[in-house]
């Protein structure tokens, strides 16, 4: 069963990172892009074998923990660094009253995106 979630999990990954190649031909419309991350503080997580970095960031004065999958293709452990960054609000789900799920995509310089999924929020 281990093996088999694994195995999927590999495979979303690389339709995302092939879908992500092929489209790399056409740049984000930047106007999109119209929130800003603050990014304090970046580290490394590890899943399954598989790189992913947790950020710490500020998006409108709350306080966020993103996770996102660390896609350098030269070094595996690089990490987002702490600055600002264009950002958009991809998912916001809030199908109860007290429980929300938001996924917010980046705009990086070099016109690249990733997407990164709230796991923590809090009032500090």
């Amino acid at each position: 069963m281990r093996i088999l979630a694994s195995a999927l999990l590999l495979s979303i990954l690389s339709l995302g990172y092939i879908s992500r190649a092929a489209a790399a031909d056409s740049q984000p419309d930047s106007s999109q892009y119209t929130l800003t991350v603050h990014v304090s503080a970046a580290e490394n997580a590890r899943y399954d074998d598989i790189a992913h970095q947790i950020l710490t960031v500020t998006i409108g004065g709350k306080h966020y923990k993103l996770w996102g999958l660390t896609l350098s293709k030269k070094n595996r452990f690089a990490l987002v660094n702490p600055g600002d960054y264009p950002a958009r609000l991809t998912v916001d789900e809030h199908k109860t009253s007290y429980e929300s799920l938001q996924k917010y995509e980046f705009l990086f310089p070099d016109g690249t995106t990733r997407i990164f999924n709230v796991i923590a929020q809090s009032e500090q």
